[in-house]
Formats: structure tokens, C-alpha cells, sequence
């Protein structure tokens, strides 16, 4: 029997991104991607997700899977993804072309502009490696997509920033994850619909750690990568999230009751995954929870961060 896809009353996006969920404080964060905005929710892992598809969002009691969430800012600008840095309430953002620095009791910092022409490219998905890095992708705002994609890497404690480039030549970087031991990352490019494998411990340019994965359906997105070193893949416009082993084969298919799952995240051995809001599609938008079967470490923090003076 499949387990049951759980609607969870978090607030409906435009295009739900980066769930990220922090061991530190029990707390799963996120981004509206279009409308600019960092959310925050406090979990209780432990807890029975047992509310059906359509429940209210006052159907969940105190003591349910979580609390109420809170819009922690908002930006005018695209907002890809958001990580937490250091052991405080330090935000690394991928912040339309730049990576910010940002704290509620503070405003945005620019810590490198990678992305300069806004006409041109941006920033997207971004996740932190097992060193502290902070690894974030682009790719052009024009259609048809040009391989301008690049694939960064931001050391959140060097002032003044020297980002690294590991990759070129990508349509759209998109979900990024690593193996349980860190050897091989899984950098996602949407454009082409694959899934590259890479060596890690260089650093200039990562080499291939094997043939590209495909996906069965839909296009490849946000990724997450359980202990098991298997990959959870979103495919927007597939209606799914699968589940593909190490070498690509496929192990489980999870269906959605929308169009466009966008990402996906492992809190204890559970599935959170985020998705767009699609005219016509009532269940679109929300956020999902399934029960995985198998668990996965929690989002690492970034290095603490140096503003520059």
C-alpha cells in the first residue's frame, strides 16, 4: 500500500522552493520564489501527520506535525533560495543575481554579485556542501534557454569574496545534493532534464562521476539525497516526486495531486515537498508530506558569514 500524500496547512505559493529543514531548532524553512519571500516553521518531527488532503488548516492540533509558520521578510526582488549560516540567526539568500547575507535585525548585504545583468541571468537553487560551501547555480532568463548556466561556490567566511566556479556550460541549474559521504554531489540541470554526478574535493572545475541520470517523466528539480544514497527528485511537470537509486534506476514513484512539484526535503523519514501554484489546479501551490521510509541528514549551515566592512 503507497502511503497517504499529506496536505499540510504551511501557506500556499506561488512557487515553493528550497525546503530546508535545521536539526539546530526543529525548524523547516522555505521560499516563494516569485513573490520574494522567506518562511520559517517550527516541527515536531515526531509528530502524526494524519490530516487528509483536504483538511482545513484549523483541523491540525497543538500538539500535530507543526506550528504556525512566519513570514521571516520579504524582497522585491526573485528570492531562489535561502540557507541558514553560523550558529545564530545568520540567512545566506540567492537574492536575483547576488548572494546576500541577512538577518532579521539587520538588512541584505551583498556578498558577491555573480549574476550581474538581470536581463540576462539569475540566480536559482542552492544548498550548503559538507564543508560549509555555499553551492548555487544559474541560468538565463531568455527563451530558448543558452548554456550561460553556471555552478558557484561561495565561502561565506572570506572577505572579500572569490567565488569559485565548479561548473559551465548548464541550461538551468537546479536542485543540488551530496552522497552520504560526500565523495560524489548530484547537481541537477533542468534544461536538459538530467542529473550530473560529480567527483567534489577540488577546487576548480568538478569532473564527472559517471553518465548523467535521467528521470521518467516531467523535468528534474529540487533533489534531496536520504541516507541511503538515493536521490528524491521533484519532476515539475511530471505530478511526482521518484525516488532513483545511486546509478539512476528507478525505486518508487510518489503521485501529487498537481502538476508542478518544484522540491523536496527529508525531515526524519519524512517528505516535505514544495510546489507551484498552476491556474486550473486546486492543489497546486500547497505543501505535501509523505511518509519516505528511509531518513536523511538535516540541511548543514554555511560557515559563519564575514561582512565586508
Amino acid at each position: 500500500m503507497s502511503a497517504a500524500v499529506v496536505r499540510t496547512p504551511l501557506p500556499r505559493a506561488l512557487l515553493g522552493e528550497a525546503p530546508r529543514f535545521d536539526a539546530a531548532d526543529s525548524s523547516l524553512s522555505w521560499v516563494d520564489l516569485l513573490a520574494g519571500r522567506l518562511w520559517l516553521a517550527r516541527l515536531r518531527p515526531d509528530a502524526p501527520v494524519d490530516a487528509p488532503v483536504d483538511a482545513p488548516a484549523d483541523a491540525w492540533a497543538d500538539d500535530a506535525w507543526t506550528a504556525a509558520p512566519r513570514l521571516l521578510a520579504e524582497f522585491p526582488r526573485q528570492l531562489s533560495c535561502a540557507v541558514r549560516a553560523g550558529g545564530g540567526d545568520d540567512w545566506l539568500l540567492a537574492l536575483g543575481g547576488s548572494v546576500v547575507h541577512w538577518r532579521p535585525d539587520a538588512g541584505p548585504t551583498v556578498l558577491a554579485e555573480l549574476e550581474p545583468d538581470p536581463a540576462h541571468s539569475c540566480l536559482n537553487d542552492g544548498a550548503v556542501d559538507p564543508a560549509g560551501r555555499f553551492w548555487v547555480g544559474s541560468m538565463g532568463v531568455r527563451r530558448p534557454l543558452g548554456p550561460w548556466g553556471r555552478l558557484y561556490s561561495v565561502r561565506p567566511g572570506e572577505a572579500p569574496q572569490r567565488p569559485g566556479v565548479l561548473l559551465e556550460g548548464l541550461l538551468a541549474a537546479n536542485g543540488i545534493g551530496w552522497s552520504p559521504d560526500g565523495g560524489t554531489a548530484y547537481v541537477v540541470d533542468s534544461g536538459r532534464r538530467l542529473i550530473h554526478r560529480l567527483r567534489t574535493g577540488a577546487e576548480g572545475p568538478l569532473e564527472p562521476a559517471g553518465a548523467p541520470l535521467g528521470v521518467p517523466v516531467g523535468v528534474p528539480d529540487g533533489i534531496a539525497v536520504d541516507g541511503e544514497g538515493c536521490l528524491w527528485v521533484a519532476l515539475w511537470d511530471g505530478g511526482c516526486v521518484v525516488r532513483l537509486g545511486p546509478g539512476g534506476e528507478l525505486l518508487r514513484r510518489i503521485d501529487l495531486p498537481c502538476s508542478r512539484p518544484a522540491a523536496c526535503a527529508l525531515v526524519g523519514s519524512r517528505l516535505v515537498v514544495t510546489t507551484a501554484t498552476v491556474p486550473g489546479e486546486p492543489g497546486s501551490g500547497w505543501t505535501y508530506v509523505v511518509e519516505a521510509g528511509v531518513g536523511g541528514p538535516p540541511a548543514p549551515r554555511a560557515s559563519a558569514v564575514a561582512v565586508p566592512g
